[in-house]
């Protein structure tokens, strides 16, 4: 999983929704804290992928799911 810095504009839905996985830097950039989150917060990553204004972050695998790109969203 990572953030596409070139995409983020720093809105910081991913570390609202899931704060255990993701932190703004100190340019206001979301970075990932925890590259390969526990099965319990599969589905909140998930939904941040959703939600990301700018499709940044990226999921390449989850547990029991397919990959998960920009795209697929």
């Amino acid at each position: 999983m990572t953030v596409e810095q070139s995409r983020c504009l720093g809105a910081g839905q991913c570390e609202q929704l899931v704060p255990e996985v993701f932190r703004q830097d100190e340019e206001g950039l979301s970075r990932v804290l925890v590259a390969e989150p526990e099965p319990v917060l599969w589905p909140r990553v998930l939904q941040t992928v959703q939600l990301c204004p700018v499709q940044a972050v990226i999921v390449e695998e989850a547990p029991g799911h397919a990959r998960r790109t920009p795209s697929d969203c």
